[in-house]
């Protein structure tokens, strides 16, 4: 996967024939970032955010079930993918014309429902649900190209090689493409888990809880982080304090005063959003009376505090925006950050409460942040369906300014399909229309 900064950002979408009706023209707003699809029900507002997504995460089989002739996706580089239904496209291959560096090809991309049969016996875990598979593990819903993506090639402890599927070097250039463009899809059904199927024996983990779940794993990982980082400077502290460079490296004890008291206040601020606890939080005693000469050890001490804390600053940023926004909105109840639960609710009294009390419109504006905040990468186009369900209209408006928060803190673009008004507000520069004519 390529790095955030060199992730291509996807600009313009065009679709003809969809439905064999519609013809549909889509360019992203990439200055602010978020674009609005706005139209009657029908003409395939969520059918062009899942063909987008379909693209950019492999899923080519998805494209035989949608009646279209021609998709295309244009990218900031000039690069571009083209599914044009003029050329082959049935039930075992097709052609997609793909554009880069100024050079255009034919890539073959063959299908997989020829070899997923196959390789689901082999891995043992997956049984056939309609048009999908189930892995009996863990309930989840599997196309056959995610099948052959997923598990060919794939070898067991024992030894065991599931069959061996070559990769021609047109499908490989195509995937190298794709692993330069990210998207995230944010489906109108949040509350659900969709690739649970009804039959599935065991309770369905609540998409709250998950989050929670997701939330003190990422503490956990981060403050191990932190505690690596902080054994690392505390060792070669001594080392590196006999061989800086003198007086002329040192801050000045009004600087060194300053350093410190803005290091105590993020370490409160840390401690309030639930991050830091007293036994890790550090104290800082703001200086009074200082030595020149004990100026180069509390400069290297401040320097090194700082270190420490940066460690900790995407989560705090990430977590304060979501009680922020959640918080401002919830009565009778507050959200906060737990070092063992990761999110807890808690009422007026100060009980605590379930994650999944909370009605459904607080737990869709709880899922919708958490996953733009925790779960999008830079650079990804993040593909939203219908933000307004369950939520009342004052909330609603709040939408857009509280997308506009999150888009700045992690520099996604947001391509966001709706009926409300009140969700796009006065930003109509932001909307693009798929007319209902044909």
């Amino acid at each position: 996967m390529a790095s955030a900064q060199q992730l291509r950002r996807l600009c313009r979408v065009e679709v003809d024939g969809l439905f064999g009706l519609y013809d549909h023209r889509v360019d992203l707003e990439l200055n602010d970032r978020v674009t609005f699809l706005h139209g009657p029900n029908g003409v395939g507002k969520t059918t062009v955010l899942t063909m987008i997504d379909a693209v950019l995460t492999d899923r080519f089989d998805y494209f035989r079930s949608i009646p279209f002739k021609r998709l295309l996706l244009r990218f900031d580089d000039e690069s571009k993918l083209e599914l044009d239904l003029a050329h082959a496209w049935n039930a075992a291959e097709g052609l997609i014309r793909l554009t880069a560096n100024g050079h255009t090809e034919a890539v073959a991309v063959e299908s997989a429902l020829s070899d997923a049969a196959a390789i689901a016996a082999e891995v043992g875990h997956l049984e056939r649900e309609g048009d999908t598979w189930v892995d009996i593990r863990d309930g989840e819903l599997l196309t056959d190209g995610e099948v052959v993506q997923r598990f060919a090639g794939l070898r067991f402890a024992s030894g065991l090689a599931l069959r061996h599927r070559s990769v021609g070097a047109d499908v490989q250039r195509l995937r190298d493409f794709l692993g330069a463009a990210n998207s995230h899809f944010i489906e109108a059904q949040r509350l659900v888990r969709p690739h649970y199927p009804q039959r599935w024996p065991r309770p369905v983990p609540s998409r709250v809880v998950e989050c929670s779940k997701d939330l003190k794993r990422r503490i956990d990982d981060t403050m191990a982080e932190y505690g690596r980082q902080a054994q690392a400077l505390d060792q070669t502290f001594p080392q590196r304090l006999l061989q800086r460079g003198g007086a002329n490296d040192d801050l000045s004890i009004e600087e060194i005063q300053r350093r410190m008291s803005e290091l105590d206040r993020k370490t409160r601020e840390l401690k309030d959003i639930g991050i830091l606890d007293e036994t890790r939080t550090p104290r800082f005693q703001l200086v009074g009376d200082m030595e020149k000469s004990q100026a180069g050890v509390m400069t290297l001490y401040v320097d090194d505090t700082a270190n420490k804390l940066q460690v900790l600053e995407d989560l705090a940023s990430r977590a304060r925006l979501l009680l922020r926004s959640l918080n401002s909105k919830f009565q009778h109840k507050q959200m906060r950050v737990d070092r063992n639960e990761g999110l807890v609710v808690a009422g007026d009294d100060g009980d605590s409460l379930p994650p999944d009390s909370l009605s459904s419109g607080e737990q869709h504006e709880l899922i919708l942040h958490y996953d733009l905040l925790f779960r999008v990468a830079p650079n990804t186009v993040v593909l939203l369906d219908e933000p307004e369900l369950s939520l009342h209209l004052q909330w609603q408006s709040r939408f857009l300014s509280d997308l506009m928060n999150i888009v700045q803190l992690s520099s996604f673009d947001a391509l966001v399909a709706t009926h409300s008004p009140w969700i796009v507000g006065e930003r109509d520069d932001l909307m693009v229309e798929l007319s209902g004519k044909p």
